[in-house]
């Protein structure tokens, strides 16, 4: 029977510092992965509406209690450079690189906004491509030769529900996430069958910015999932801790739809 340990493999974790990307990091370490979290400095950046950035060094703390090893990396991966230096330091640190799981990702940040088609402008939905598209694209093309060589390898990319979906004042992010579920496919393709690519479109999520909602958006969202409910970041993670598994050994190109059930 295939297992879901993950015993001295190395994954990389990119946005991995909150939320739900720290979820999985602590979630990969808690099934014996070493793990890099890689996330910008907090103290340049604050992610639009309030959202301060959180710093690696407690979840690689709470990493290293766990059992497993854990390096911190502080970066912006919508630049090529820092995601070549995430790279080259994991290599340097593990040799070798077996898991990538690319949370970062938004529909808003301080350099576009959300909202409906005819307030936005060309910068909106080209900034926000960067932010989910690019970055997704970069890292795993980084990786890509290492995982190829080593014969095996898995990525995850985090898209979201309103890449199939999307609802009022979601034209960029969807339009963004859509690329990110279809470029997915293309990587699983293309890369196998030394390494699979599959992808996760996420409903609501309960993590710390979440109470910056209004209660129309909370309420929205809610109603989206015949749970009745947001998804807890666990929830998700637990997801991804089975994709990059060898219990999954057989998916690659999919995109699982984890929205509690669209009614």
């Amino acid at each position: 029977m295939p297992s879901f340990d993950l015993t001295d493999r190395v994954a990389i974790v990119t946005g991995g510092s909150q939320g739900f990307g720290k979820a999985i990091a602590v979630g990969l370490a808690h099934q014996r992965a070493n793990v890099v979290v890689a996330a910008r400095e907090p103290e340049d950046v604050t992610l639009g509406r309030e959202r301060p950035h959180a710093p690696v060094k407690p979840v690689v703390d709470e990493i290293l209690a766990i059992g497993s090893r854990a390096l911190g990396i502080t970066c912006d991966v919508r630049n090529l450079s820092d995601v070549e230096k995430m790279v080259n330091e994991t290599m340097s640190t593990f040799g070798k690189i077996d898991i990538l799981v690319n949370v970062v990702g938004g529909s808003w940040g301080e350099t576009f906004r959300s909202g409906p088609l005819l307030e936005l402008e060309d910068h909106d939905f080209l900034e926000c491509y960067k932010v989910n598209v690019i970055t997704a694209f970069q890292c795993a093309k980084a990786v890509q030769p290492i995982m190829k060589a080593q014969g095996k390898g898995v990525i995850v990319n985090i898209a979201s529900g309103a890449g199939i979906n999307p609802g009022t004042g979601q034209a960029a992010y969807g339009a963004a996430k859509a690329g990110v579920i279809n470029m997915t496919k293309s990587m699983a393709y293309e890369w196998a069958p030394e390494i699979r690519v599959n992808s996760i479109a996420l409903g609501g999520i309960e993590t710390p910015h979440r109470p910056m909602w209004n209660e129309t958006i909370r309420s929205t969202s809610t109603n989206r999932s015949a749970m009745g409910r947001l998804g807890t970041p666990d929830e998700h993670a637990g997801t991804v801790l089975w994709l990059v598994s060898d219990a999954a050994g057989y998916m690659n190109g999919a995109t699982i739809e984890a929205d509690g059930g669209r009614p």
